[in-house]
C-alpha cells in the first residue's frame, strides 16, 4: 500500500477520533470541519510524502528541510491551534490572545486525536496532559486560556473523557468567556 493511501486513512481515523470528541463536548460542528485543510495540496502532497505511520510526517519534514509547507499552511486556517492565536508587538515580542473555549476544546480533542492514532492500545487518559506537559516549554498561551486548558487537562486525567464531555457540554455555553470561571 502507498505513503499516500496510508496517510489518508490516517488522516480519517484521525478526524473520526476528533470528531467523536468534539460531538461528545458538544462542538459538533468544529469536530466535522476539523482539519479539512490536510486534504489540500500543500498539506497532502508534503504529509504523504514524509509519512511515516507513528508520528506526524510535519516533524519529520521539519527534520530534513528545515520547515514544513504542510504546517505553514496548516496553522494558518485552523484556529484550534495555539499559533493561530500568537502574533508579535512592536518590539518582535510574542502575544499570545485568548483563545475562545471552543477552540480551547477543540484543540484537546486534537490532541486526544493525535494520541489515539499514533499511540494505538498504549493511549491512556493521561495522555493529554502528559503531552502539554512535554511541550509546554515551546507554546505561547494567554494566562486564561491556560488556565482553562490545564483544568480540563487534568480533568481528563483525573477523571476520565466522559467527565470531560460532560464538563465541556454542561459549561460550554459559559466557556465563551471564562475570566474566573471554576470547572469542577
Amino acid at each position: 500500500m502507498g505513503a499516500r493511501w496510508k496517510h489518508f486513512k490516517t488522516v480519517w481515523k484521525h478526524k473520526a477520533i476528533v470528531y467523536r470528541e468534539c460531538k461528545a463536548c458538544g462542538i459538533r460542528w468544529q469536530g466535522i470541519i476539523h482539519d479539512m485543510s490536510k486534504f489540500s495540496i500543500e498539506e497532502f502532497s508534503a504529509s504523504a510524502r514524509y509519512f511515516q505511520g507513528n508520528k506526524s510526517p510535519i516533524e519529520a519534514q521539519k527534520a530534513k528541510e528545515g520547515y514544513s509547507v504542510a504546517w505553514l499552511h496548516h496553522k494558518g486556517r485552523n484556529k484550534h491551534h495555539w499559533e493561530w492565536w500568537t502574533d508579535f508587538d512592536e518590539n518582535g515580542e510574542i502575544i499570545a490572545y485568548k483563545i475562545p473555549s471552543n477552540y480551547v476544546v477543540e484543540m484537546i480533542c486534537d490532541w486526544i486525536g493525535a494520541g489515539m492514532v499514533y499511540g494505538g492500545d498504549k493511549w491512556t487518559q493521561a495522555e493529554p496532559l502528559n503531552y502539554y506537559n512535554k511541550v509546554r516549554a515551546g507554546r505561547h498561551f494567554h494566562p486564561e486560556t491556560e488556565r482553562l486548558l490545564v483544568t480540563l487537562l487534568k480533568t481528563i486525567n483525573d477523571e476520565g473523557l466522559e467527565k470531560y464531555h460532560k464538563v465541556c457540554r454542561d459549561r460550554y455555553p459559559l466557556l465563551t468567556d471564562y475570566d474566573g470561571i471554576y470547572i469542577p
